[in-house]
């Protein structure tokens, strides 16, 4: 087989799941997997994010940023907490830009599996809720990525729309910070639903400063649903 990031031929490992329950395994060789790193060790209760001396707060277990958004009068209560799977470093970087850029649509299959497995162990009893693109954005990229990493195994029933705007990672901190209200999202079906949810879990690629997935839990709250957290592949 060939590996999906660089495309040079790998040996895959056999395993008994793979032979007799037919799960491709290896999608990715070694070289090119030992760059992610997983998130682990001591990290920020509310976030993910690793806990180095930089952005330790007062607080214990709780970063700076989430430090700030606790004392936001409109945003404190949106979140209850972000998980993520890997560190948003330089190997990640390249991966999701193959992936969300150049259209490589197939390394979505290495994500689908690992965000599969963590979904299913974590978050059975949420209702899921996926990330949207503008319809702009949607035209010019081809897919949502999120959609194409989730698509065989997860059956959101509370559809969210965007509207277009500057992308949040062209912004400054602060000014995606004061924004939480000003969110470009809107439910597009689904909103019976939300009358009755307890648990929802918006999922999406990359948690930068959380001002997103806070926009998309705003309305999602002012129609209804209660508990709210997210769920990504980086941090």
């Amino acid at each position: 087989m060939r590996c999906l990031i660089c495309h040079e031929k790998t040996r895959a490992k056999l395993s008994w799941a793979a032979i007799f329950l037919g799960i491709e395994e290896e999608l990715v060789c070694e070289r090119c997997e030992e760059g992610l790193e997983m998130l682990g060790g001591e990290q920020c209760e509310l976030c993910s994010r690793v806990l180095r001396d930089m952005w330790r707060s007062s607080a214990k277990s709780v970063c700076l940023d989430c430090t700030k958004w606790n004392k936001h009068e409109t945003a404190k209560d949106l979140l209850v907490k972000n998980t993520s799977l890997y560190a948003y470093n330089e190997t990640m970087k390249e991966w999701l830009a193959q992936y969300k850029f150049q259209g490589d649509a197939e390394v979505s299959r290495y994500f689908s599996i690992k965000l599969k497995s963590f979904y299913a162990k974590n978050f059975r009893d949420y209702s899921p809720v996926l990330m949207p693109l503008s319809n702009e954005r949607l035209h010019a990229r081809g897919f949502n990525q999120v959609e194409l990493i989730t698509k065989e195994w997860l059956a959101p029933i509370v559809m969210l729309g965007r509207r277009e705007s500057e992308q949040q990672s062209k912004k400054k901190r602060y000014a995606r910070i004061s924004q939480v209200n000003q969110s470009p999202f809107y439910i597009q079906s689904g909103i019976d639903s939300l009358k009755t949810l307890k648990k929802v879990v918006l999922l999406d690629d990359v948690y930068t400063t959380g001002t997103t997935v806070r926009q998309a839990a705003f309305v999602l709250k002012k129609h209804g649903a209660e508990h709210i957290e997210s769920l990504t592949l980086a941090r």
